[in-house]
């Protein structure tokens, strides 16, 4: 890779780049990122970092009391060009570095400005605490960084009330729409990233809390959405100096496509489609092992049921659970295995109208939703996982393919030419085949011979393929690929959606 890792950090007065080539205020050794969760079960904690700083003067160390609460953020440079080098190097004829150090010589502008090509990797706090100790007659300092979403975690306090006498003893009162505005709103007051929910349901109702009971806002963002059939997994996504809460919809089916030499696609939620990734780029362990999961029998949504109290509402629990509805084998279903989520949709009403009379809905999952789930449930039972899977930056180059090294969720990935791919299940589906997307890992970056490292250790999660209800070979129409680019097993072959048809020109007389 020939692209560097930059630090800044403010302490209110501006971004100051840690590591950059005119100031030469430290040196970023290296820096390790733990992000995501293990699995759609659970939901993120905010990312945590453990960074260390070279400093050749003690300037940064003799402030390491101050550094607590200052903002902190991550950035690789784009890949660099002759253009970018600084006017005080003088002529290009005066250059005698070699394009493979060429980096060195780059420091990124400041990531505030909207021009900005730097690709940011982390948007932190720096935490409480760390320690210094001298090397090399200068000093070596470690310390931690939370992400931002952490201000989040941190955000509990009592929500909107009503002077209905409906909701007497409850706070968070509202809609959804209005709980979300409130959320994003304190955020903002609190400098704390804005959550985007674009493309979640919103006219489902929300209980209320007791007054005695005050969440996080993270809780409250995760059981707003928590019912919803796209199973959103919340991360903290950077851009620039800003970053957003924005989830991944692990439950939304992805589509697979073939471009006109036979190399696989995949089609994200959005629409927008993805090159797929060659195995022979990603690392794994040396016996390529791979995972046999446990299966999971059903989804249970522990909602609420409103009822009524001398005509004030109260909420206690009220589970809904969502099945394979027949698609797994039996022999899978014998042992019943459940994931639960706690939400806070409405999904029983027993309070003898005084809900529907304060205008409160209640959630119902309509054959869509169940089938869809059912549909997520096939994709982890019936899915061979690798154990090991890394990104890194000595075969996936961060300038293409920066999305593997974030953060956060990857978004859909396919890959093409595993050796799992001749696998194949009772189904003709590939077992170990399909459409994945990271949902946690670990970021890190060192310098290695002189060069600048970046690795990420993922794990992949399965996410449900949209295949065509009845592929033939007309769906091919007229697709140009020969049958010897073609190197897919008639297994994969048969989760594809898409065959990427010719593009015809016409000239203007």
């Amino acid at each position: 890779m020939a692209q560097q890792c930059f630090m800044f950090l403010d302490w209110g007065d501006g971004w100051v780049a840690v590591n950059d080539h005119d100031n030469d205020v430290a040196a970023l050794d290296g820096f390790s990122i733990q992000w995501g969760t293990d699995g759609i079960d659970q939901q993120p904690d905010p990312s945590v970092m453990t960074f260390r700083l070279r400093d050749a003067t003690g300037w940064l160390t003799g402030r390491a009391l101050t550094l607590a609460g200052a903002r902190v953020l991550v950035q690789i440079s784009e890949q660099p060009t002759w253009g970018m080098l600084r006017p005080d190097m003088g002529a290009w004829s005066a250059q005698r570095m070699r394009l493979a150090v060429l980096h060195q010589a780059y420091t990124p502008g400041n990531p505030s400005d909207k021009s900005s090509t730097a690709t940011t990797l982390f948007d932190g706090l720096v935490q409480n605490g760390g320690e210094a100790r001298p090397h090399g007659g200068g000093w070596l300092l470690e310390l931690s960084a939370s992400s931002r979403m952490i201000l989040w975690k941190r955000l509990q306090k009592q929500g909107p009330v009503s002077s209905d006498a409906r909701y007497t003893g409850l706070h968070w009162v509202g809609t959804t729409a209005e709980r979300l505005t409130e959320l994003n709103r304190r955020a903002k007051e609190a400098h704390a990233p804005q959550a985007n929910v674009n493309g979640l349901d919103t006219t489902a109702s929300v209980a209320p809390y007791r007054t005695d009971d005050c969440p996080s806002q993270l809780d409250l963002l995760h059981r707003t959405y928590a019912h919803s059939r796209m199973w959103p997994i919340w991360y903290e996504y950077p851009d620039r100096d800003a970053s957003r809460i924005d989830y991944m919809p692990f439950g939304a089916p992805a589509s697979i496509g073939l471009d006109d030499t036979a190399r696989l696609t995949v089609t994200d939620w959005t629409g927008e489609t993805l090159d797929g990734l060659d195995a022979t780029d990603i690392i794994t362990d040396d016996e390529q092992t791979i995972v046999i999961p446990e299966p999971v029998t059903q989804f249970t949504i522990q909602g609420k049921n409103a009822k009524s109290n001398d005509g004030a509402l109260e909420f206690d629990e009220h589970e809904t659970e969502l099945t394979a509805l027949g698609l797994l084998p039996a022999n899978l279903t014998i042992t019943q295995s459940s994931i639960t989520v706690e939400s806070d949709v409405v999904s029983a009403d027993t309070s003898e109208g005084v809900w529907g009379r304060a205008s409160g809905t209640v959630w119902t999952p309509s054959s869509d939703e169940r089938e869809t789930f059912a549909q997520l449930l096939v994709a982890m039972d019936r899915r061979l996982r690798s154990d090991t899977i890394v990104f890194d930056s000595r075969r996936l180059d961060p300038a293409i393919h920066a999305r593997l090294y974030l953060t956060a969720s990857s978004g859909p990935l396919v890959i093409q030419g595993a050796i799992t791919s001749r696998l194949a299940g009772d189904d003709a589906k590939p077992s170990a085949g399909g459409v994945w997307a990271s949902i946690g890992g670990t970021l890190t970056y060192q310098w290695s011979a002189g060069k600048p490292h970046l690795r990420n250790e993922v794990t992949l999660w399965p996410l449900p393929v949209a295949a065509a209800t009845a592929t033939t070979w007309a769906s091919m129409g007229a697709w140009p690929a020969t049958w010897s680019q073609c190197a897919l097993t008639l297994a994969e072959l048969s989760l594809v959606h898409t065959y990427q048809q010719p593009t015809t020109i016409t000239e203007e007389p």
